[in-house]
């Protein structure tokens, strides 16, 4: 089917994109082969649909695609939350950032006016 093709098309570019990404040393060796996993998993699941079926079954599901999308929103939820942690930290290291600089400028302004 034509979407099968489409689909692990864009499959590989992310995989080869991943890797370009890990070489750069932009993406750690470890995230890289979680995000292989990911995109070879789902390849799997785009070329052998009873794969999902069968992991479907073994969750008490239905069918594989209700499957997928269940795992597929708690990923994306669990991924939202790990972003929103990393924000709310990069907020306070800003934060804390900027107080430190904003004191130090003011001692050496004060030492300044001394002078």
């Amino acid at each position: 089917m034509l979407i099968q093709v489409i689909l692990v098309a864009i499959f590989a570019v992310a995989l080869a994109l991943t890797w370009k990404r890990a070489s750069q040393g932009t993406v750690p060796r470890r995230d890289a082969f979680l995000w292989s996993s990911l995109w070879i998993g789902a390849a799997v699941l785009v070329l052998r649909p009873e794969v999902a079926t069968l992991f479907a079954g073994m969750l008490g599901v239905g069918r594989g695609v209700d499957a997928v999308i269940y795992l597929s929103v708690i990923a994306l939820f669990a991924l939202v939350f790990r972003l929103f942690l990393r924000l709310e930290k990069m907020e306070r290291d800003i934060s804390s950032l900027v107080r430190t600089v904003s004191i130090a400028q003011r001692t050496e302004g004060r030492a300044q006016e001394k002078k």
